[in-house]
């Protein structure tokens, strides 16, 4: 039988208690005697199944013997609150004896060295745990779609205790509200910061010696592969250190908010280019939206265009790939 079909026997009342309770809630309450005769259990049989409504508190017992209904709506809820409090001891306990499993797993025999982990639970712990671990050096490559919140007290007490963070976001990282917001903060605590068009995997490698990478950029799904391979630690290596070379550097959000200055130094000569301009290049180099570097900003998109005209004009171009030629021949990026 479904669950659904009956569903009192959550709460510990069988298909025939709830019958009984129903007949007893129909006539108001009612004796042994009376029960036997309304549905032909037997004396012991019938004072067994009131007694067992009356300690769940559906039933109240007179002196006499008799049995009086007690208001559903108000018994039911505190049986219920009672079974919920029970699991949630039962929820409870199982830290310990996960504590109790991983153990004997341990005493078996070690963990293998490449495993596949699925679960937002499981792939949580496991993330958590691989980032307290680091001692040196932990490099991610961060894209879209985050199966968890991003955590940044566990980033910033990594690199409290001297751990190198390094990260290369895809452009799409930034394309929603609070993704600038949440790298300026990494970034002021010591994150050092790089930007792409686009990346493959989502990966976390710590001190060079265990990864997590995803299986799936399928939204909702978490599966991912845990390693501590020295093979595959080296494969996870070279294409983080791949991506780190040819990604644009960021500083972070808190940017110049002025116009952009004339194109010509003062005294007539070459100038070099302002932080905001050095910037912007690099946002155009990794594939980054209009909309969402005006975000980074804090102008409106109007602004930032004029801006960036400005910042053609100062290279001599119209669009973006000029801007990147014109800038690398002036030894501005």
């Amino acid at each position: 039988m479904a669950e659904t079909d009956a569903p009192m026997a959550l709460v510990g009342l069988d298909a025939e208690t709830e019958a009984v309770y129903r007949e007893l809630l129909a006539r108001g309450g009612g004796t042994a005697d009376s029960l036997v005769a309304a549905s032909g259990l037997n004396w012991g049989h019938a004072v067994a199944q009131l007694e067992h409504l009356h300690r769940n508190g559906l039933l109240s017992r007179r002196s006499s013997g008799e049995y009086q209904t007690v208001d559903p709506r108000h018994a039911l809820s505190a049986l219920v609150d009672s079974r919920t409090r029970q699991l949630a001891a039962v929820r409870e306990a199982a830290a310990s004896l996960g504590e109790l499993f991983d153990e004997a797993r341990r005493a078996g025999g070690p963990q293998p060295a490449t495993r596949t982990i699925s679960g937002a639970e499981e792939v949580g712990d496991c993330y958590y745990r691989l980032k307290q671990s680091a001692l040196r050096e932990m490099c991610e490559l961060e894209r879209p779609p985050y199966l968890l919140a991003p955590n940044e007290p566990l980033d910033q007490a990594a690199i409290g205790r001297g751990v190198r963070v390094r990260a290369v976001y895809a452009a799409a990282s930034f394309d929603e509200d609070g993704g600038w917001q949440d790298l300026g903060s990494l970034v002021s605590h010591g994150e050092e910061a790089r930007v792409v068009p686009t990346l493959p995997v989502k990966l976390v490698l710590v001190d060079r010696s265990a990864a997590m990478v995803s299986l799936t950029l399928e939204g909702g799904s978490s599966d991912c592969l845990y390693t501590e391979a020295p093979p595959l630690i080296e494969v996870l290596s070279e294409l983080f250190d791949r991506y780190w070379a040819v990604a644009a550097r960021l500083s972070g959000p808190d940017l110049p908010a002025g116009p952009a200055p004339e194109p010509v130094a003062p005294d007539g000569g070459v100038r070099r280019p302002t932080d905001e301009e050095r910037h912007l290049l690099a946002l155009f180099a990794a594939g980054v939206k209009d909309d969402s570097i005006a975000r980074q900003l804090g102008v409106s998109t109007r602004t930032l265009r004029r801006r960036v005209q400005n910042l053609y004009a100062a290279l001599g171009t119209t669009n973006r790939f000029g801007a990147g030629v014109a800038a690398a021949r002036r030894n501005w990026i």
